[in-house]
């Protein structure tokens, strides 16, 4: 007998207010652009073996937020909660018109990562040891050879959405100076902040191809963004973040901020070198020489007004301390802003666009460094319940 989902949560009556702005600018983006790809998210946890919790909890949530998704054709095949799952098992799969899913990435793993934390053992956010990590890490800037920076918490998705007002506000009180959504950083009279999403340029590569996403990502950005919004490019979605970057500057030109770095840890950035055991200097994700490399690059190239933005793993001190030592010894300015989500110890869930349909037939198309990983333990879920 199939095991029957809960399907009746208490949200909240919108869903862009918790959302990554980046996301609902993609999806302006998109709609003006008239691309509309079916395409597939594959979900997973790096942190386990654990146990599945918030399932049920992100599938209403989903269809709550974009009720016509089986209209459209849209599927969805998981686990159920309360079962065994390994580090990086895909956990879901959600296909689907790019514009019915593309809104809802934050608050689908908003509450995967929060209620898998929970599940699992861990207590609920601590403010004061967030606090304090966004201290030290303000305090080692400060006192850095090239001084202060903007500090971004990207973390909505780290923490139960129900939390994001308190932590964005816990982050700024700190000395952060944004927040990726409008909730959280209306708390200190903001408005959200946000780059460029693996997602759009992974969208704009299933119409324009690899070769050109990069360009054609932030030519649609350019065209229908606000000019106050700043064209930060994310570099790293097919391995090439100094060539795209490149690409991307001679086109925009001096309405260029730069690059994003968000080089996942599975692969050497473009520049970057080989394990040589000087942890965040070498190897893989987002490290010392990578960027050194690009800015050395950039400089090269003529755009020395280029600005940098790092992510994936700043919430670590000694991480951001590498880059502060590798800035004195190299006499460079590596970057200027850094986005993090101060969630170290949490079961974070992820998502990352696959590939898309043409009609029946599935065409891979991720960011390099994440495999597509079918699970034969998913079940479809029967969507006319909700």
């Amino acid at each position: 007998m199939a095991v029957k989902r809960k399907t009746e949560f208490h949200f909240p009556p919108r869903h862009e207010p918790h959302t990554d702005v980046y996301f609902l600018r993609s999806s302006e983006i998109l709609r003006k652009e008239g691309i509309n790809p079916h395409v597939r998210y594959q979900i997973f946890i790096r942190k386990g073996p654990g146990v599945t919790a918030g399932i049920d909890e992100a599938i209403a949530a989903i269809m709550k937020y974009s009720p016509k998704l089986a209209e459209h054709g849209g599927r969805i095949y998981a686990l159920h909660d309360g079962v065994k799952y390994q580090p990086e098992e895909t956990l879901m799969f959600l296909d689907g018109p790019v514009l019915d899913l593309i809104e809802l990435e934050t608050i689908y793993l908003s509450i995967l990562s929060e209620r898998t934390s929970r599940a699992n053992g861990l207590p609920e956010p601590n403010l004061e040891k967030i606090k304090t990590n966004v201290r030290e890490i303000v305090d080692l800037l400060d006192k850095s050879k090239f001084g202060s920076r903007q500090i971004s918490y990207f973390g909505a998705r780290h923490y139960g959405y129900e939390y994001d007002a308190k932590i964005a506000k816990a982050t700024y009180e700190a000395g952060a100076t944004s927040t990726s959504t409008d909730v959280g950083a209306a708390t200190f009279g903001q408005k959200g902040v946000g780059t460029v999403p693996h997602a759009l340029v992974l969208v704009m590569a299933s119409k324009y191809g690899e070769e050109n996403s990069a360009v054609e990502t932030m030519k649609a950005f350019n065209k229908h963004m606000p000019k106050e919004v700043p064209r930060i490019f994310l570099s790293d979605t097919f391995g090439r973040e100094i060539t795209d970057t490149l690409r991307v500057a001679e086109v925009l030109g001096d309405d260029f901020w730069g690059p994003r770095f968000d080089t996942n840890g599975a692969i050497i950035a473009e520049g970057g070198l080989p394990f040589d055991g000087r942890k965040y200097w070498t190897g893989t994700g987002v490290t010392v020489e990578a960027v050194v490399a690009a800015r050395r690059k950039f400089n090269d190239a003529g755009y020395k007004d280029l600005k940098i933005a790092l992510s994936s793993g700043f919430s670590k001190i000694e991480k951001v301390a590498a880059f502060v030592a590798g800035e004195e010894k190299y006499g460079l300015k590596l970057f200027d802003f850094i986005g993090a989500g101060f969630a170290e110890d949490r079961y974070v869930a992820t998502s990352d666009i696959m590939g898309y349909f043409v009609e029946d037939e599935f065409k891979e198309l991720h960011k390099v460094g994440r495999p597509y990983r079918p699970n034969p333990r998913l079940e479809k879920v029967d969507l006319s319940v909700y």
